[in-house]
């Protein structure tokens, strides 16, 4: 166990930064980028500030989930409630647990969209509108709100955890 004041708030630090940027660019996008981009560029430009856009934002998320993993293995091991990788004994273990898979499947919805669907959406509308991108752009909507509020129940269990 991490004993070491200054490494654990060092640790901490990194790992709160990490939700910040990724969780808090996430809300950033959804309520504020995409509605006033939307509001104000054509669709072609509007395609290609999203293109520019999501390639800073990949590079910002990925980082931060490394982070995320890096500094949340000894995170939790230092905990005074950690029991065991997988243990359910406690509240707070089950809600440690149930935190953990929805991020794992946030990581991989973000996987999804920046290496499949966000390429798949560039590639055809590129060629000029259709119905594929309009159907491929409202799945890019769904997955968007749906990893919206996976965000938010993360960030609320996290929270609660520290009640518990």
């Amino acid at each position: 166990m991490i004993h070491n004041p200054i490494l654990l708030t060092i640790l901490d630090f990194l790992h709160q930064m990490a939700t910040i940027a990724w969780i808090g660019g996430m809300f950033f996008n959804l309520l504020a980028v995409m509605p006033a981009a939307s509001k104000t560029l054509d669709p072609p430009v509007l395609g290609k500030f999203m293109q520019a856009l999501m390639k800073r934002v990949r590079v910002i998320v990925y980082s931060s989930l490394l982070v995320l993993f890096v500094t949340g293995i000894p995170l939790k091991i230092a905990s005074k409630y950690y029991v065991a990788i997988i243990h359910f004994g406690t509240s707070w273990e089950l809600m440690s647990f149930v935190k953990h898979v929805l991020v794992a499947l946030l990581a991989i919805f973000v996987f999804y969209a920046f290496e499949l669907l966000n390429p798949q959406v560039a590639r055809l509308a590129a060629k000029g509108p259709s119905t594929q991108v309009l159907k491929l752009r409202a799945r890019q909507k769904k997955l968007a709100g749906l990893s919206f509020l996976m965000a938010i129940a993360i960030v609320f269990i996290s929270v609660m955890m520290k009640y518990l």
